[in-house]
Formats: C-alpha cells, structure tokens, sequence
C-alpha cells in the first residue's frame, strides 16, 4: 500500500511521519503549560508524548528496521543508513529516558521538588528527541523523497 504523500513510502510510514509532527505539537503545548507552572498539565501531556512514541516504535519503526537490518548492518556507507543510525540511537535513548521521567512522575505526580531535581535530565531527554527527531525526518527525504 502506498504512502499519503505521493513518493515510495508507505502508508504506515506515512503515518508514523504525520504522529512524528503531532507529537511535536503536543510538547510544544506540554512546554507552554510548564513556563505557566502547570506542571500537572505539563506531565500529562509528556506521557501522551511518551505513549505515542512508543506505539511508533513498536508499529512502524521497529518493524521497518528488522526488515532492513541486514542493509542497515552493512551497507554503512550508505547517507540513508548513516542518518538512520543518527537517528535511532538518540531516539531510543530518548525514549528511555521519557519513560523513565513519566513514570517518576506518575508516582508522585504532586512532587514538584523532585521533578524540579530532574530538569537537566529533562533537558537531555529534549535534546537527545529534538536530535533524532531531525534525522528521522531527514531519514524519511533521504529513503522516499
């Protein structure tokens, strides 16, 4: 089946690229609400963020690398699995990371102080996203566009 955008990709990859954006959106918000200190808010909305990740990991991104890991294995010199690898360890790092803030922060999602001790680490964790967001995109131009 083929993609929404008219080039090779297909649908689900398609798909994964607008929940990529979509994503983006809903941190953007979640950040907003964090500069007006309504930091409940904010941590809902990072665990949507966190949640929808990981049905993209495990729906469309991880299925696409086990079908191509003998490619992305050796053809290492290629732009497209260069950016691929650029992409996925920062992405699953994030990931980790994300999951690992959410669910702190669920436990004691009144603890301001402690989310508070963890900003750097949040930082990171938007840092490291930002970063494999960016190659993940340029990933999807280098293999369909």
């Amino acid at each position: 089946m083929t993609g929404i955008f008219g080039n090779s990709a297909l649908l689900q990859t398609d798909i994964n690229l607008i929940l990529q954006v979509i994503m983006v959106i809903v941190i953007v918000i979640g950040l907003v609400y964090k500069s007006k200190r309504k930091f409940k808010r904010h941590g809902e909305l990072m665990g949507i963020a966190v949640v929808l990740h990981i049905l993209s990991l495990f729906a469309v991104m991880l299925p696409s690398f086990n079908d191509g890991y003998d490619y992305f294995t050796t053809a290492t010199s290629d732009l497209g699995v260069q950016t691929t690898w650029i992409h996925a360890a920062p992405g699953a790092t994030a990931m980790i990371l994300g999951i690992v803030l959410v669910a702190t922060w669920a436990l004691r999602p009144t603890n301001i102080a402690a989310c508070s001790k963890k900003k750097r680490l949040m930082d990171i964790t938007t840092l490291l996203w930002s970063i494999s967001l960016i190659f993940g995109i340029a990933t999807y131009i280098l293999f369909y566009v």
